[in-house]
Formats: C-alpha cells, sequence, structure tokens
C-alpha cells in the first residue's frame, strides 16, 4: 500500500483503530475516533482512550484524536463502515464483529482455540500475518494495526446451569466471530449485539446466555444482575489449558474476585 494511500485509512486488529482524510485546523489535524464501546468501559473503552490520548501526545499535539464511544457519532457495530466511507478517522473495535464483511477477517481477532496474544503478535510480526491483514482491510479502504488484546475470556452468562451439551441446544446466545459458528454447530440459537443490548435482552428473556469479554468488563455492564450462572474458561476467544473442565462460579464467589 502506497503512503498517500494508507493516510487516507486505516484499522486495528485483535482490538481495532482507523483513518480516513483528516480536518486540519491552525496547522493541526482533527480526528474522530469511533468506537464499539460504551464510554470508558473498563477494558477495551479505557484502552480506546489511552490509545486516542497516547496519538495526540506523541504527535506533539499535531494530531488531535476525540473519541467518540458507541451510538455518540455512529453506532458500536458501524464503526467499520464510518471510518470506510470517511465519516471518521479512525475506529477501535474487534476483527471478531466484521465476519459479515469477508470471513477472513474473523482470523484476525480470535477463534475457538485459536492464538494467545504472544502467538498472535509474532505471526502478524514474523510470519506474514500482518500482509494478509493489510490485503483483506484494503479492499475496504482501511489499513490495520493490531493496538491491544483482551486476553482469555470466559463462556458466559447463563440465567440456568448447563450440566450437559444438551442443555445447550436451542438456547438463545449471544457471541460473535467464528465462536458464533461454533454455537450454531452445537444447537445454539446465536446473536450478535452490544455489551448494553445483551444486558437488556437477559433482562428481558430475549436471551438465555451471552458472553461478552471477562469478569472486569462485564462486572461493569451488570450481566450479574440478569444472569446468575458464569461459566469459564472460553473456548471462543483464545484458548484455556488443555482438559479443562467448563466450570461455573457462583456470584457470591464472582463479586469477590
Amino acid at each position: 500500500m502506497q503512503r498517500r494511500e494508507f493516510m487516507k485509512t486505516a484499522a486495528a486488529g485483535a482490538v481495532a483503530s482507523t483513518i480516513a482524510a483528516p480536518a486540519i485546523a491552525q496547522g493541526k489535524m482533527q480526528w474522530k475516533m469511533v468506537t464499539a464501546w460504551p464510554k470508558n468501559l473498563p477494558g477495551p473503552g479505557v484502552a480506546a482512550q489511552k490509545l486516542a490520548d497516547r496519538i495526540t501526545a506523541l504527535s506533539g499535539g499535531r494530531i488531535e484524536v476525540k473519541l467518540f464511544a458507541a451510538g455518540e457519532l455512529v453506532p458500536g457495530r458501524g464503526v467499520f463502515d464510518a471510518v470506510s466511507q470517511g465519516t471518521a478517522e479512525l475506529y477501535h473495535a474487534v476483527p471478531a464483529y466484521w465476519g459479515s464483511k469477508s470471513k477472513g477477517i474473523l482470523m484476525f481477532g480470535s477463534q475457538p482455540f485459536g492464538l494467545r496474544a504472544d502467538e498472535q503478535v509474532g505471526w502478524l510480526t514474523h510470519g506474514g500475518g500482518q500482509a494478509l491483514y493489510d490485503e483483506i482491510y484494503g479492499r475496504f479502504g482501511l489499513k490495520p494495526f493490531l493496538c491491544g488484546n483482551s486476553g482469555p475470556q470466559w463462556q458466559g452468562w447463563f440465567k440456568n446451569e448447563i450440566n450437559s451439551v444438551d442443555d445447550l441446544k436451542g438456547l438463545r446466545f449471544r457471541t460473535t466471530g467464528l465462536a458464533s459458528e461454533m454455537c450454531s454447530k452445537l444447537g445454539m440459537a446465536v446473536q450478535a449485539m452490544g455489551g448494553r443490548a445483551m444486558f437488556q435482552a437477559l433482562q428481558s428473556g430475549a436471551l438465555d446466555a451471552g458472553e461478552f469479554i471477562g469478569p472486569w468488563t462485564d462486572s461493569a455492564l451488570g450481566f450479574y444482575q440478569v444472569a446468575k450462572n458464569y461459566y469459564w474458561p472460553g473456548v471462543g476467544e483464545l484458548p484455556p489449558q488443555k482438559n479443562a473442565p467448563l466450570m461455573r462460579r457462583s456470584i457470591t464467589n464472582f463479586l469477590t474476585i
């Protein structure tokens, strides 16, 4: 990709970002960063703000990055198109959300029993992964960068206990990426939505269960209030230990960790 093309648009990896033709005022470039997260959500929301602040600081103030949380400028699931079409200069999200754009994009985020964070960095940096990453996102006018990793995630919040694989059949479950296909093959009715929408769906009964990230982020979104069974380890985003059993942490114990 030529430098001029690169400066038009860019996106980032297991957690993602993007660039379009910037507004210029008094010799400064003003970039809008749209995110898939609520403002300052523990984990990804905090990381997005740190990235915006770091770009501004490292540029000596010549690039001013203003962060817009999900829904402030565009919906969380609209950030990819917003940057691709030039509405914003950067986005911060995860590749797991963009399977409808290209199945290949999902390989750069996380997948069932996939790469650990260090393995992913090694593949992108030394194994040719970045070139493939650039090629796929380049079809949409985006330049991708890996700018974080949420690490191993939990299996999710369930209203009812799970005692066998049969208990998963027909379960209305929120997840994303290649984990969606895995869950579908287990007979689950998979739905994709943001974290706040997942809370509302669990509360209303539109969902039976769902996974988002992990204890730090999930506690801020209040899932424990509407689904009392929290299972781990997850298999959809980064691998659990070999032969690790699926376990349930009681809400009482969860609130003490």
